[in-house]
C-alpha cells in the first residue's frame, strides 16, 4: 500500500507541475518490458556436481518512464521512474494482499545551458558513462550518481566536458560518538574528471582523465565491488586516491569499414602495497557496414592480470561500475534483464570474437550473433600457491580466469518488430568453460575439473514509446 501511495503522489507531482507551470512542455518516453527466463548452470556446475540450481524459470517484469519538462531549448529537468520485480518473488507481500513491488526514482536532475553561450550544465542523479567506442566504457559506464557536469564546444573540432561525481556516501551525518570522542568517517568516494572530444573529417577521439578520493572508512563497500582491491586487500589505515585515464578512438575515413577502439589505464594507491591496485585494459571492433543485410564485426579485447605475488597488490584495472561487454552472456549485453552473468568486474582475460549484427532477409525481423573465444591473463601460479579459499572476491565459479583457463561463447538474438514500438525479442545463449583442474584443484576441491556449460534462453515482449 505504502508504494502506491508514493506512486500516487508522483503522478500528482507529474500532472501538477505540467499543469501549474504553462510555460512548460511536458514529454514522456520509457519501456515496459517483460520476459521468461530459462537459466541454466550459471556458475558452471550441474546439479550431478553439487552446483547452485537457479530456478530454471523465472519471470520479470521492468517498467521504465521518463518525464521531461521542457522549458526551451536551453532549460529541462527530467524525473525517471523505474519499477521492477521478479514476478512471484517474497517480497510481493502475497500474503497481505499487496501487489507492490520495487518501485523508485532511478534518475533525477535538471540540465541549462548559460544564456548566450554553449555552455551546458547538468546537475542531480543522472548516467555517468566515460568515453567509450568498441564498446561502454571499463571503467565506468551506466552508473546513476549524483553528478555535476558542464560541458561545451570550443572550436567546430575540440570540445570540453568537466565533472564531478558523488559516487558513494554511506552516512549523511558523520558523527558517529562510539567515544568520548567524535568520530568524523572518511565514508565518501568522490571522482573527478575531464574529457576532450576531438571530431576531424574521418577520424573521433575523446581523450579523458578522472581522479578519485576513496574515504578510508568505505572499504567493505569498495571490496564488495571487486574491480577496486587486490586479492589480499585489508582494511584500509587512510584516505586512498586513483586516478585513470584513456581515450575512446573512432576512424570511419574508410567508410564502410568502421574502426572502433579504446585504451584506459587506471592506479589506485592506497595505504599499503597490497591495498594498491594497477592496470590497464584496451578493446577494439572492425565492422563492415556496406551490407544491407548484416553487419560483421571483428572483435578484440585485452585486460591485464594478477602476477603471482599478493603482497604488491592487484595488476588488474580498477572500476568504478561495470558496464562493459561483448557478446550478450558471459560480459553481459543483454537486451533483457537478469540475463547476464555479471563477470562482477572482474578483469583479467583477454578475447577475440566475431559478431554478425542486424542480420535481416525479412521486414521487421532481425537477428545478431556472437561468437567468442575467452582466455584469462592472470598467473595460475597464484591460485596453486594460495590456501584454499584465501584470496578475496577469487572464487572458482568462472568468473576469474587464469592463463590456463578458457571458454567458448555463442549466442544467437532475434527481434521481430511486432509493431514500431513493440518488439519480441529472443535470446540463447551458451558457454562452454574450461577450468584448469591442476590450478583449481588445492584452491577449491569441490569445482576443480568441474566446468558444466551455462545455458539461458530468454523470451521477452518490450514496448517502447
Amino acid at each position: 500500500m505504502k508504494k502506491m501511495v508514493i506512486l500516487a503522489i508522483l503522478a500528482a507531482m507529474v500532472l501538477g507541475m505540467a499543469g501549474t507551470a504553462s510555460a512548460v512542455d511536458l514529454e514522456a518516453k520509457g519501456q515496459f518490458q517483460f520476459q521468461a527466463n530459462i537459466m541454466d548452470n550459471s556458475d558452471f556446475l550441474g546439479a550431478d556436481n553439487n552446483g547452485n540450481q537457479e530456478d530454471d524459470l523465472n519471470f520479470y517484469f521492468r517498467a521504465r518512464t521518463q518525464f521531461r519538462f521542457v522549458a526551451n531549448e536551453n532549460l529541462m529537468s527530467e524525473l525517471y521512474v523505474e519499477y521492477k520485480t521478479r514476478v512471484g518473488a517474497s517480497d510481493s507481500d502475497l500474503s497481505s494482499g499487496s501487489s507492490d513491488r520495487n518501485l523508485g526514482i532511478k534518475r533525477m536532475f535538471l540540465q541549462y545551458r548559460f544564456p548566450g553561450t554553449e555552455v551546458l550544465t547538468t546537475a542531480g542523479i543522472f548516467s555517468i558513462n566515460l568515453p567509450g567506442a568498441a564498446a561502454n566504457n571499463m571503467v565506468l559506464a551506466d552508473l546513476d550518481a549524483g553528478a555535476m557536469v558542464v560541458e561545451t564546444p570550443i572550436t567546430d573540432e575540440v570540445g570540453v566536458a568537466v565533472g564531478y561525481i558523488r559516487a558513494y556516501d554511506k552516512n549523511a551525518t558523520d558523527n558517529a560518538h562510539t567515544t568520548s570522542t567524535a568520530m568524523n568517517a572518511k565514508d565518501e568516494i568522490d571522482l573527478f574528471y575531464a574529457a576532450v572530444p576531438l571530431t576531424f573529417d574521418g577520424v573521433e577521439a575523446t581523450p579523458y582523465f578522472m581522479y578519485g578520493l576513496i574515504g578510508k572508512d568505505t572499504f567493505s563497500e569498495v571490496s564488495s565491488m571487486a574491480g577496486m582491491t587486490g586479492p589480499m586487500a585489508t582494511a584500509f589505515t587512510d584516505d586512498v586516491t586513483a586516478w585513470w585515464g584513456g581515450t575512446s578512438f573512432t576512424m570511419n575515413m574508410f567508410d564502410p569499414i568502421v574502426l572502433n577502439a579504446d585504451f584506459v589505464y587506471g592506479a589506485i594507491d592506497a595505504d599499503e602495497n597490497r591495498n594498491d591496485r594497477a592496470g590497464w585494459g584496451m578493446d577494439a571492433s572492425l565492422a563492415y557496414t556496406g551490407l544491407g543485410f548484416v553487419t560483421p564485426k571483428l572483435l578484440f579485447a585485452y585486460t591485464s592480470g594478477e602476477d603471482d605475488d599478493t603482497d604488491n597488490g592487484s595488476e588488474r584495472l580498477a572500476v568504478v561500475n561495470k558496464d562493459w561487454a561483448f557478446g550478450t552472456y558471459y560480459f553481459g549485453g543483454s537486451a533483457l534483464t537478469s540475463t547476464d552473468l555479471e563477470s562482477n568486474q572482474q578483469f583479467g582475460f583477454w578475447t577475440i570474437g566475431l559478431s554478425f549484427e542486424d542480420i535481416s532477409f525479412v521486414d521487421k525481423l532481425t537477428h545478431d550473433i556472437h561468437i567468442l573465444y575467452i582466455k584469462g591473463t592472470n598467473d595460475a601460479d597464484l591460485i596453486k600457491n594460495a590456501a584454499a579459499g584465501s584470496l578475496t572476491n577469487i572464487s572458482a565459479d568462472g568468473m576469474f580466469l587464469t592463463d590456463k583457463d578458457q571458454a567458448f561463447e555463442i549466442d544467437f538474438n532475434t527481434n521481430y518488430q511486432i509493431y514500431d514500438e513493440l518488439a519480441a525479442i529472443i535470446e540463447f545463449g551458451y558457454i562452454n568453460m574450461d577450468l584448469d583442474k591442476d590450478t583449481w584443484e588445492n584452491y577449491d576441491t569441490t569445482r576443480a575439473g568441474k566446468d558444466d556449460p551455462a545455458l539461458k534462453f530468454a523470451v521477452g515482449l518490450v514496448y517502447s514509446f
